[in-house]
């Protein structure tokens, strides 16, 4: 499929843009819920999406480490660096052509994330944690390690929707899309990452992450001790991360991929909320 890509010409790309305008769009790529197999022979657009996929469990899992730097000052600069990244590089392996701006309103800022445990109880259970910490070190441990879990899943959760409105018509692609697009999508992730039910999600990432605490802690170490506040982002090497956690980030990969009811109903209630939004985006235009 790459191959066949490769060989295209700009002037097939613009015929495949043209279709973001019709009723047609483009074929959604995106397909977990078939367990990875050497027996099995997975459909071709499934086995070249699954290095999306990882890639995008990958920066999920960097950012739950965020929570477990020992430098808290680091935390957040980690947190926006990892998103802002996910979303260049998810960005350009759909070949969206995103600005700055762009990338910028997808990511989103970090006091405008979405939670699954949001506000005030997120800022008491990583006050507690850090009071913990001084006085309980297991206590500190778990609260931190569940704050880590959480954002892993907020992270998988945007990331997936982000892939999946990249093959969907009038989202993302780049024939005719407008701030007010990017804005409505950015939106519908927000909105259904807070009314939906990700237990499935979470629970796989939380059964990893619990059982290698260790491990997530030496690479949150490695990743703090590089987050100098003044580095731009592109400064920022993920590559001693990324070979730390190499069979930790396959293994959980592998089970959200495996799991057919994991991403199917995140699918279903952004494709409704972007629908309910795009009346209002398109009379802004």
């Amino acid at each position: 499929m790459d191959d066949l890509h490769d060989l295209r010409g700009e002037g097939e790309l613009s015929e495949r843009d043209l279709l973001d305008e019709s009723s047609l769009g483009l074929h959604v790529e995106l397909l977990p819920g078939k367990a990875l197999s050497q027996a099995e022979e997975q459909p071709a657009v499934e086995e070249a999406d699954w290095p999306h996929f990882r890639r995008l469990t990958f920066f999920s899992v960097l950012a739950g480490l965020c929570p477990l730097i020992p430098l808290p000052s680091a935390d957040d600069r980690a947190t926006g660096l990892i998103h802002r990244r996910m979303v260049r590089e998810l960005g350009e392996d759909r070949s969206l052509e995103l600005s700055e701006a762009e990338a910028g309103l997808l990511a989103g800022s970090i006091g405008q994330r979405p939670a699954l445990f949001e506000g005030a109880a997120l800022a008491v259970r990583r006050g507690v944690g850090r009071i913990l910490g001084k006085m309980f070190k297991s206590a500190s441990s778990d609260l931190l390690l569940r704050e880590g879990i959480d954002r892993a899943v907020e992270t998988f959760v945007e990331g997936y929707l982000l892939l999946h409105a990249a093959s969907l018509p009038q989202a993302l692609r780049p024939a005719g899309r407008t701030e007010e697009r990017v804005r409505a999508v950015r939106k519908a992730v927000t909105s259904t990452l807070r009314n939906s039910d990700v237990s499935s999600i979470q629970k796989a990432v939380g059964s990893s992450f619990q059982g290698s605490f260790d491990l997530l802690s030496r690479a949150a170490a490695k990743l703090g001790a590089r987050l100098s506040p003044m580095a731009a982002d592109d400064g920022v090497s993920l590559r001693e991360e990324e070979e730390l956690l190499d069979g930790f980030v396959d293994r959980l990969a592998g089970a959200l991929w495996g799991d057919p009811g994991c991403c199917q109903p995140l699918e279903r209630a952004f494709g409704e909320r972007l629908a309910r939004l795009r009346p209002a985006a398109s009379a802004l235009q």
